[in-house]
C-alpha cells in the first residue's frame, strides 16, 4: 500500500476492513467504516468554517473516540492538528495556541470555555464536545455528527504538515516540532514492517496525544487494520487497575515509557498470566532500569522486547531488540541501530565524524524521519536542524559491538552533563548506579550550582524500605569515582513527572535548590508538593 498523506491510512483501512474494530475506548468500539464517516463529518464542518490547507487546528480533548475522529478530520481539511495537553493549565494551552496561530479549536466545552477566558486567546470557530454552552462561531459535536458524511475532495502533498507536537524548550518556552505527512508515514511504514503488525493485533494507546509515542499506536494500527485500545487516564494512574486492564483487553502490542512498566512491576501485582497475550513490548523515552526490565521480561518470556530511541524531532531513529533479561550489574541496554532509511552517526565537538568504538560524541540523525523544524523558528541551524533532513540530537552516544552487531550506546544528554570538582559528569551514569541499589525504587540525579564545586550533584531517591540513605551512599562509593558520588541525598515518596510520564527534572532541581538553600543540610527529606 502506497499513500502520500497520513489520513489516507484511515481511508484505506475503511475500504479494506470497514467492519473491523478501529478504536476501543470507555467500553465502546468504533469500526474503521464508522471512524471514516465520522472523520468526514468533522472535515466538512471545519471546511465550512473556513479551515483549509496550511492551517493549524488545536485539539483540546481527553483521549477517546472524539479525539481520534477529530485528528483525522482535521488532516482531511489539509490542516495540521496540534494536540494540547488536556491536563495542562489553560495559560499554557493558550500560549501554544497563540504561538502556532490556530485557525480553529476542537475541544470539550469546559476546557474550551476556560481557554477562551485567558487574555490574548482569540479563537472564534471550532467544535465543542460534551455539555456546556457552545461559544459563538463554534458547533456542537452532536450537530456535526448528524451532517452528511460525504468525503471532501482531498488535495495535498507529502511535505505538508500533518501535526505539530510541542515539547519543553530549554528557555522555558515550548517549541512546536513540525511533522510532515512524509515524516509520519516513513515511521509508520518502518514500524509496520519491523514489528509485523497485522489485523488481529490489539495495540495499546498509553501515551497522551501530545506525546510522540502515541503516533505509533494510532497510525500503526490503521496501517495494519488492527485495533487501537485507549488506556483510560485514570486507569493508567493505578498499576493494579492497569494490570487488570491489560489482561482484559488481551493486548498483543504494548508501547510506553519505561516508567509505566516499572510501576506495573512494582505495584501491579503481576503474575505469569497478566501479560499472557502480549507478543511485543516496546518502550522508549527513558533509560529502563535493569532490575525492572528483567522483572517484566521474566513475567512475559513469550514476548519480544524492543528499546526504541529518538527525540520528538525524529520520532524513533534507532531500535534494539533485547535478547535476554539483563543482569543487575549490566550496563544499560543499547539504543541499537538506525531505523529503515534513517542514518545515525556520531560527530565530535568540531563536527567531525567519529567511527571508533567507545569514543563519545553527539548523535546526528539524517533521513525521512527528521522533522521539518520548529514552528516559527527562522534560523533552524541554531536549533539542531543543521540542514533539511538532518538533526543534531544533543544526545551523547558511542559505538560498541554487542554480540555480532555494531550498535549505539546512550551515554547521556549534552544538557545533562555537568562539571563538578573540575570533572565532566554525566548524570545518567549516576542514576544507573542509584537504580541498581535494591532499596531504591527509582532515582534521579540533579545538579545545583555550588560556589566551591561548580555544581553539586544531588541524588533524589524513592526508597522501598530496604536499606537507608547511608547504605545508598556507601553503594555509590563502591561503584563510582569519588568525584561522581552525590554530595547530598534527598528522599521522596515519588518523583515529579510530566504528563508523558517522564521525570520532571526542572521541577526536581528547583525543589532541591530551594531545600538546600533553606536548610544548608547535606541530608534531608524533601517536603511533598
Amino acid at each position: 500500500m502506497r499513500t502520500a498523506l497520513l489520513d489516507e491510512l484511515l481511508t484505506d483501512a475503511s475500504q479494506r476492513r470497514p467492519g473491523s474494530p478501529a478504536i476501543r475506548a470507555a467500553g465502546r468500539t468504533v469500526t474503521y467504516g464508522e471512524l471514516d464517516l465520522a472523520a468526514n463529518r468533522v472535515a466538512t464542518a471545519l471546511t465550512d468554517m473556513g479551515v483549509g490547507p496550511g492551517d493549524r487546528v488545536a485539539l483540546y480533548l481527553e483521549k477517546g473516540h472524539e479525539a481520534v475522529t477529530a485528528l483525522y478530520g482535521i488532516m482531511r481539511t489539509g490542516a495540521a492538528y496540534v494536540p494540547l495537553d488536556p491536563t495542562a493549565p489553560p495559560s499554557r494551552a493558550s500560549l501554544i495556541a497563540r504561538n502556532c496561530e490556530i485557525a480553529a479549536l476542537v475541544g470539550d466545552a469546559e476546557r474550551v470555555d476556560r481557554l477562551l477566558q485567558v487574555d490574548g486567546t482569540h479563537v472564534d470557530r471550532g467544535i465543542t464536545c460534551g455539555t456546556g454552552a457552545v461559544p459563538k462561531g463554534f458547533e456542537a459535536w452532536e450537530e456535526v455528527q448528524r451532517a452528511s458524511p460525504a468525503p471532501l475532495r482531498r488535495t495535498g502533498v507529502d511535505t505538508d504538515l500533518a501535526y505539530i507536537l510541542y515539547t519543553s524548550g530549554s528557555t522555558g518556552v515550548p517549541k512546536g516540532v513540525m511533522i510532515s505527512h512524509r515524516n509520519a508515514l516513513s515511521f509508520v511504514a518502518w514500524a509496520y514492517t519491523a514489528f509485523q503488525l497485522r489485523p488481529h493485533d490489539v495495540l495499546s494507546n498509553h501515551a497522551p496525544l501530545h506525546f510522540d509515542l502515541s503516533t505509533f499506536d494510532l497510525f500503526g494500527a490503521a496501517r495494519a487494520g488492527a485495533t487501537c485500545t485507549i488506556v483510560p487516564r485514570t486507569t493508567a494512574l493505578f498499576p493494579r487497575e492497569l494490570a487488570r486492564w491489560i489482561s482484559t483487553e488481551e493486548l498483543t502490542v504494548w508501547y510506553s515509557a519505561p516508567s509505566a512498566l516499572s510501576l506495573l512491576v512494582r505495584y501491579g501485582a503481576l503474575d505469569d498470566t497478566t501479560l499472557r497475550s502480549l507478543r511485543l513490548v516496546l518502550f522508549a523515552g527513558e533509560v529502563f532500569p535493569n532490575k525492572y526490565l528483567r522483572a517484566v521480561m521474566e513475567l512475559a518470556p513469550h514476548a519480544r522486547f524492543y528499546n526504541l530511541f529518538g527525540p520528538t524531532e525524529t520520532n524513533v531513529c534507532s531500535y534494539y531488540e533485547v535478547p535476554a533479561p539483563p543482569q543487575l550489574a549490566d550496563p544499560p541496554i543499547p539504543i541499537g541501530q538506525a531505523c529503515g532509511e534513517t542514518e545515525c552517526f556520531i560527530v565530535d565537538e568540531s563536527g567531525q565524524r567519529v567511527d571508533e568504538e567507545n569514543v563519545e560524541g553527539e548523535l546526528v540523525v539524517r533521513g525521512p524521519l527528521v522533522a521539518q523544524g520548529y514552528w516559527g523558528e527562522t534560523d533552524q541551524g541554531v536549533t539542531g536542524f543543521v540542514e533539511p533532513g538532518t538533526y543534531r540530537t544533543g544526545d551523547i552516544v558511542h559505538w560498541a559491538t554487542v554480540g555480532d552487531a555494531r550498535v549505539l550506546r546512550f551515554v547521556g544528554r549534552r544538557d545533562h552533563m555537568v562539571k563538578t570538582r573540575g570533572y565532566r559528569v554525566e548524570l545518567g551514569e549516576i542514576e544507573h548506579v542509584l537504580n541498581a541499589h535494591e532499596g531504591v525504587e527509582e532515582a534521579a540525579a540533579v545538579a545545583v550550582p555550588d560556589e566551591l564545586l561548580g555544581n553539586k550533584v544531588v541524588a533524589c531517591c524513592v526508597m522501598r524500605g530496604i536499606g537507608d540513605v547511608e547504605s545508598v551512599r556507601a553503594f555509590c562509593r563502591d561503584r563510582l569515582p569519588l568525584y561522581m558520588v552525590p554530595a547530598a541525598y534527598f528522599l521522596r515518596s515519588a518523583l515529579p513527572r510530566h504528563s508523558n510520564g517522564k521525570v520532571d527534572r526542572v521541577e526536581l532541581a528547583l525543589e532541591v535548590t530551594a531545600s538546600l538553600t533553606a536548610s544548608g543540610e547535606h541530608l534531608t527529606s524533601l517536603p511533598e508538593q
